[in-house]
């Protein structure tokens, strides 16, 4: 592999790392990963996934005696066009005292690019990468790579983190298809556009440095790196419709089809334990601005990604804690 293709597949690796909450634990590089206790994203609160009765994406509230905070959860992903019903969304942020953007990534492409070019330690290999891996997990890598139509050495430079975003991401070309969505961007054109009879006082909360995160999952020990290999050809393997469906899904509100989909690469990130400080404070962050809003009378609206606002210890698990009451969009 080039520098410059890596190059290219870092940048497109940034898009995988939006919103995304990690565990604290330090991984055990002596034996198999147990994710019960390195990903704070793999269980759910099952009362409160629960798919929308009203058009489009579903909706979360948060209340006290005078308040309503109305939450959209959002997906880490979805592709650049897609049609959403906008009604629900234009209705509850007219007139809103706030609107509380959720944590992004901080994606810079010159220093991604600067990263790959002058970082190679944090991604490239000195012995061969499949001689790295278990028995199966290499057979499950050559056979995908031939499915790819690539030669069963043409990753072994890489280790094998970035072959199992490349495997995940690859066509059978090789070549990385996954797209940035504009579901944010058109949320907050919305929140300004002149159609509005009040528009609310945007709130973005602090994101998180993407070139970290990226060096963090490049210098991952070996069981971590295999872990991420095989979320990759997981998320091949499986011949799930992608990000394209599921955003389709969670357009049309169905929360639960979203959530239980396999996470393919996510699963990786969401494992990674050595970025979870900045991506846990942005949960923290979530929590905190909710609150606020409550303080003030009248409604404000949320914009959290969907697994960090439904997980244990989640957002609206947070919430709930602290005497809030949380309705969800069946309700």
């Amino acid at each position: 592999m080039t520098q410059l293709r890596l190059a290219a597949s870092l940048a497109v690796l940034g898009l995988m790392f939006s919103g995304s909450a990690f565990a604290q634990q330090a991984v055990d590089a002596s034996g198999p990963i147990d994710l019960r206790k390195v990903d704070p994203e793999a269980n759910m609160v099952e009362e409160l996934v629960v798919n929308a009765r009203l058009p489009g994406p579903a909706w979360w509230k948060v209340s006290d005696a005078d308040t309503t905070v109305y939450v959209l959860g959002v997906p880490a992903l979805t592709p650049a066009k897609l049609e959403v019903d906008e009604s629900v969304f234009k209705r509850r942020v007219d007139g809103a005292n706030v609107l509380i953007m959720g944590q992004e990534a901080d994606v810079s492409v010159v220093r991604l690019i600067s990263l790959a070019l002058a970082g190679k330690r944090y991604f490239i290999t000195d012995k061969p990468m499949r001689q790295t891996l278990p028995p199966d997990l290499r057979a499950r890598l050559e056979a995908r790579l031939a499915a790819m139509k690539e030669k069963p050495d043409s990753m072994d430079e890489v280790k094998p983190a970035f072959a199992g975003f490349l495997v995940a991401n690859g066509g059978e070309g090789g070549d990385v298809s996954i797209h940035l969505g504009g579901v944010t961007d058109a949320i907050r054109d919305i929140a300004k556009g002149k159609d509005l009879d009040k528009r609310p006082r945007i709130q973005n909360l602090p994101g998180y440095s993407l070139v970290d995160a990226i060096k963090s999952l490049g210098g991952a020990p070996q069981p971590l790196q295999e872990l991420c290999l095989d979320a990759g050809l997981r998320q091949a393997e499986s011949g799930q419709e992608g990000i394209k469906a599921l955003a389709e899904r969670w357009a049309r509100g169905e929360v639960r089809q979203v959530v239980s989909a396999d996470r393919g690469f996510q699963r990786c990130l969401a494992s990674t334990p050595s970025i979870a400080h900045d991506l846990r404070d942005g949960r923290d962050d979530a929590v905190r601005a909710i609150s606020a809003a409550l303080k003030t009378p009248g409604k404000a609206v949320a914009v959290i990604e969907l697994r960090s606002l439904l997980a244990e210890d989640g957002v609206l698990d947070q919430l709930r804690a602290k005497g809030f009451t949380v309705t969800t969009p069946g309700e």
